[in-house]
């Protein structure tokens, strides 16, 4: 009997942790859709990266490319308790700034940083950390919307 009630946790054990990981899967390939850019999924959380290829960034007097300089558009959503997390970072052109922080704060998520990276980069770009907690769609229509406050 004890063997039974052993089987029948763990099978139940299994297939709780595929309907979970199945749900974080559903939630990265509509991410994919949405931002139309492949997502990377890895233990529950879907990873969004947008290379930011317009702009040409020069440093310590050398020109470097965008992936050199982390000219990007990273956030991360993770599904929890029936809200979805997200905690992202935009690098923006300096002009950028106030525009995105608008439409993130409009979009209900939090502003946790706004710093540089670098010291005399051409242009000047400036990083903004965000986080929220609630609904993934509303969280993606703001993100959206944020970037497409800037040359993109």
């Amino acid at each position: 009997m004890n063997r039974i009630i052993m089987l029948a946790t763990l099978v139940f054990t299994l297939f709780l942790a595929g309907a979970v990981q199945a749900q974080g899967n559903a939630e990265c390939e509509k991410l994919e859709k949405m931002f139309n850019t492949s997502v990377e999924t890895k233990n529950g959380v879907c990873k969004v990266e947008i290379h930011r290829q317009s702009i040409k960034p020069t440093n310590m007097g050398k020109k470097l490319s965008p992936e050199m300089m982390e000219l990007a558009f990273h956030f991360s959503f993770e599904h929890k308790d029936g809200q979805t997390a997200v905690i992202g970072e935009l690098a923006l052109l300096q002009e950028e700034v106030n525009p995105v922080l608008d439409e993130l704060r409009e979009g209900a998520l939090e502003v946790t940083a706004l710093h540089n990276h670098m010291m005399f980069e051409e242009p000047r770009i400036m990083y903004v950390h965000f986080q929220g907690l609630g609904n993934l769609e509303q969280q993606t229509k703001a993100i959206k919307a944020a970037i497409d406050k800037t040359s993109k």
